[in-house]
């Protein structure tokens, strides 16, 4: 119990930087000076002041300051301590369901990015490169470590060829941004865990789509962020995957 709340406060760390991240992504702060973006201080929305270092703990600092800057009084959006929790609870369960060796660590990462990067689509209907580049390197370890390159490269190849085929056939339906993180998790996790992925990714978006749309008056004009869907089926597939696998083979191949 103790371990698991050690990972979750590491866990809430993390967040505060990456979702600190995914913000200054969606305000094009990367775009203008991305090492100024990636090193400087937090400020408040509101009146631009920095935040100290008090009030930066992840979870503490919101509730010591009233989930207000101190600065101007202004509220401060709850969706900062929310996103903490998010990424807090995520390193509990890749601990729990996935172990606390140094691959467990990249997994955290790679899942970390990939909610990293469904963040920023929701708020720009954009991917940045360079996010799906960084989720492309952290894969190298993991790769390297199960030492099946052919499988990785078909992973790759699948998604790439499938997403290329379904952008052709149906333009805008996806972005080049949603292509780029279909390739870099199927170089991740091969052929078959690809699959598994396919089929998250998909029928969530799809029963996700047809509830949004329902709402809006079944309008098919009506576009949605669609890397949110493929970062859940990235997560699941990684800490899930064989378990899916093995019911596909015991319940459903054996026909």
């Amino acid at each position: 119990m103790i371990s698991y709340i050690f990972y979750f406060a590491a866990g809430t760390i993390a967040g505060s930087f990456f979702y600190t991240l995914a913000e200054r992504y969606s305000n094009g702060k990367m775009k203008e000076n991305p090492l100024n973006a990636l090193f400087s201080r937090s400020e408040c929305p509101a009146c631009g002041k920095s935040i100290s270092a008090l009030y930066l703990i992840p979870l503490v600092g919101f509730f010591i300051s009233r989930g207000k800057c101190t600065a101007c009084g202004a509220g401060i959006p709850f969706i900062y301590p929310a996103m903490e929790i998010l990424y807090g609870l995520l390193a509990v369960i890749i601990a729990r369901f996935h172990g606390t060796d140094l691959l467990s660590f990249f997994i955290y990462l790679i899942a970390a990015v990939s909610v990293t990067i469904a963040i920023v689509d929701v708020k720009t209907m954009m991917v940045p490169l360079s996010l799906n580049i960084i989720f492309f390197v952290l894969s190298i370890y993991p790769v390297i470590l199960h030492n099946n390159f052919m499988d990785s490269f078909y992973g790759f190849l699948f998604l790439t060829v499938f997403f290329l085929i379904i952008m052709f056939i149906f333009p805008g339906a996806f972005g080049g941004g949603d292509l780029k993180l279909y390739a870099a998790a199927g170089f991740l996790l091969g052929l078959e865990m690809s699959i598994v992925l396919l089929e998250v990714s998909l029928v969530s978006g799809a029963v996700f789509g047809v509830i949004w749309g329902a709402l809006k008056g079944w309008s098919f004009r009506i576009k949605i962020p669609f890397a949110p869907f493929i970062a859940a089926g990235i997560i699941i597939t990684l800490l899930f995957g064989d378990t899916i696998i093995l019911f596909y083979y015991r319940n459903i191949y054996r026909f």
